[in-house]
């Protein structure tokens, strides 16, 4: 998990230093806090939950200081095959630099193809 979001990172260029928290958990409480935060009563593959929003004034300030990204959650059982991993890691990692999913749709294939997945 830690090479995926490494090497998605430095291909965005964020050369600042980032925290987050990478949660697996059974499918029922992913559907828990999907209903709990968002209101909706379904089983996502993932959810994020962001500390920043993605505006480069932000992230050019302090190039040194630690930038809190927020929380992935993934459902455990969309991960059963390995190889669904790093797409709804770097999914989730976009979501918590603030792309919309109109504003990610090339750039997953994009980093997907430089991991060699």
């Amino acid at each position: 998990m830690k090479t995926v979001v490494l090497k998605a990172l430095d291909l965005l260029k964020l050369k600042q230093p980032v925290e987050l928290a990478v949660l697996i958990v059974n499918k029922e409480e992913i559907k828990r806090l999907n209903k709990i935060w968002r209101k909706v009563n379904e089983t996502p593959d993932e959810l994020s939950f962001g500390l920043n929003s993605r505006q480069m004034v932000k992230f050019a300030k302090d190039l040194h200081s630690m930038l809190s990204l927020g929380e992935i959650i993934i459902n455990a059982e969309k991960i059963s095959d390995k190889n669904r991993l790093p797409k709804i890691l770097i999914h989730s990692l976009l979501h918590l630099l603030g792309y919309s999913h109109e504003q990610m749709e090339g750039l997953e294939n994009k980093i997907l193809k430089s991991l060699e997945i």
